[in-house]
């Protein structure tokens, strides 16, 4: 072995935690940052338009701060009406985080290293739980990748970044077990807490809620489990409590306009998006192995592949059997109580195998007419903006971390190839239609043709108008020169744009019909709209129908009308 190699081998076996840390920034790499070679420097990871909220968001914290506004509220898009972006998908701590990246390397550079890096570091965090659990190092690293690249964030990353942003959930269980084993005191679980989860309300409300859920569940079962421990448990509430306190005080800004907007309705129908017990066992498209099973067999899974996050398989099953003959031992107890009860509570309203749906359960997502306490909460604030079949991601840790557990006691040969056989089977298919997408941003946009047609503040249309279009990338790449009577920064628009019914048909997207041009023409005067732009992909739809109003002028890839009375800007060619 040569000096240089020694060296190394020194240096990993020091520093085992850079060593993984490492490692698992390699493979995020590989399974996320590989696909965007294919265009470099205009792709962006996952399909469809949910990544275009996460870049616009990245570019829009800068522009506001830098520019005076609120970054919490704007009227970028949706004006005039404007939209509070506490109770959408904005991330704005990552957003600050990624300032210096975005202001050099641009917005779409800061998504892109966000979805690389968190499932890295979640699969890390993870891992240093796993350290305090476990003495092997080799079943600590792989617990960290069972939880980092489990099928919950393969199927969250390519769309939704604000799901991945988890972090901070081992994070909380490793400081609360040091607390318990007398290593930090209370001043410190209050600030680590804190710390927590203020970082992550400002990732994710949804996270936020459910890991405090989950949190309250873990002191219940570790209450049950740990007779031994519970005047410690009990004093941990206290400080527990302190850290939410110190969290509100951190993230005050965003929780006052979280309260004031307060969103009282479910942004999605939640028993749309619950787990098929099959999925546990069954991988899905995005999976290797799942990609090469019939077509139908995965097809009747609720929700879609984003949603369809439980597979486990040997996750699963290595480390239920092996609790079923551990059982006496507190650590087992309690990680399968809680996994189990996750997957229950993922479940949703009802038990649903293979897409058909078998009976009603009583859960907290339940809509069906059951005299139980827990059922039928489907409207109860919070849990109605909580998709059930997300609840995986705590099943995740769970059974990750019984498998470290399982990994360190197992026979010298099966602690190595089980373990490798179970990453085989949630390894990502490449072939999958969903890890990248180049943008389209038309040259109108992108060569700054807008600046002689479109004057600094004015207010478009664009159309296509909300699923399906690039608005906000345009948005982004004219550095907010314009607003939009328009976006997509959530499933709906905002409640202004829903009443009155003429209004609402145009700003929900729905296809042109007869009556098209006088609902656009209502649109365009209520909303103070000075021009309506077209996308290429749009023209031949919707030409006929807007022309009628005004007539456009193709420029730039897109086409360009005048309306409302707007004046034609000096420099723009005629119209």
């Amino acid at each position: 072995m040569t000096s240089s190699a020694s060296r190394l081998v020194v240096a990993v076996t020091a520093r085992p935690k850079a060593a993984a840390l490492a490692l698992y920034v390699g493979i995020s790499s590989l399974i996320f940052g590989l696909p965007l070679l294919m265009s470099p420097g205009r792709s962006y990871v996952g399909s469809h338009d949910d990544p275009q909220i996460f870049i616009w968001s990245f570019a829009w914290l800068p522009q506001a701060l830098l520019h005076g506004h609120n970054p919490l509220l704007t009227e970028a898009i949706w004006y005039p009406g404007g939209v509070n972006l506490t109770w959408a998908t904005t991330v704005p701590g990552l957003a600050l985080v990624m300032w210096p990246v975005t202001a050099v390397a641009g917005p779409i550079a800061s998504y892109n290293l966000c979805v690389v890096t968190l499932p890295a570091l979640a699969a890390w965090c993870a891992y240093l739980l796993g350290c305090r659990l476990v003495t092997s190092q080799w079943a600590a690293i792989i617990g960290g990748f069972l939880f980092g690249f489990s099928s919950y964030m393969l199927a969250q990353a390519p769309g939704h970044l604000h799901m991945i942003a988890v972090f901070p959930l081992p994070l909380i269980a490793l400081v609360a077990l040091r607390y318990l084993n007398g290593e930090i005191g209370r001043r410190g679980l209050t600030v680590a807490v804190g710390c927590l989860m203020a970082a992550e309300l400002l990732c994710s409300t949804e996270l936020t809620f459910t890991v405090t859920a989950a949190l309250c569940l873990a002191l219940v079962l570790a209450y049950v489990v740990w007779r031994d421990r519970r005047g410690e448990l009990r004093r941990m509430v206290l400080p527990l409590v302190g850290g939410y306190a110190l969290a509100a005080i951190i993230s005050a800004p965003f929780l006052y306009y979280a309260m004031t907007g307060f969103r009282m309705s479910g942004f999605q129908p939640a028993d749309h998006y619950t787990t098929d017990l099959a999925n546990l066992l069954v991988p899905t498209r995005i999976n290797l192995i799942g990609a090469h099973l019939p077509t139908g067999a995965t097809s009747g899974f609720p929700g879609n592949d984003g949603e369809r996050d439980a597979f486990l398989g040997l996750a699963l099953l290595i480390p239920l059997s092996w609790a079923w003959r551990t059982r006496r031992a507190s650590m087992t107890r309690f990680l399968a109580a809680f996994g189990l009860l996750a997957i229950f509570f993922s479940l949703g309203s009802s038990l649903v195998v293979f897409g058909h749906r078998v009976f009603p359960i009583p859960g907290l997502f339940g809509r069906e007419t059951l005299n139980l306490p827990l059922a039928g909460t489907t409207h109860v604030l919070l849990f109605n903006n909580t998709l059930p079949a997300r609840l995986m991601l705590f099943a995740s840790l769970a059974f990750a971390l019984m498998f470290a557990l399982w990994t360190s006691a197992a026979s010298r040969g099966a602690r190595v190839v089980v373990p490798l056989l179970t990453i085989l089977m949630l390894l990502p298919w490449p072939g999958a239609n969903t890890w990248a997408t180049a943008t389209s941003v038309p040259p109108f946009f992108s060569n700054a043709a807008y600046r002689a047609c479109l004057q600094p503040g004015e207010n478009i249309l664009p159309i296509p108008i909300g699923a399906d279009s690039n608005s906000m990338l345009w948005q982004v790449a004219a550095d907010f020169r314009f607003r939009m009577a328009g976006g997509r920064i959530a499933t709906s628009p905002p409640s202004p744009f829903l009443h009155p019914s003429s209004i609402a048909q145009i700003a929900v997207g729905y296809p042109p019909g007869p009556d098209t041009t006088s609902l656009l023409r209502k649109y365009i005067a209520v909303e103070h709209v000075t021009t309506v732009v077209l996308a290429p992909s749009a023209a031949r739809l919707w030409r006929p129908y807007i022309e009628p109003i005004a007539p456009g002028l193709p420029v730039g890839g897109v086409v360009v009308f005048r309306v409302n009375g707007a004046p034609v800007p000096a420099g723009c060619p005629s119209l």
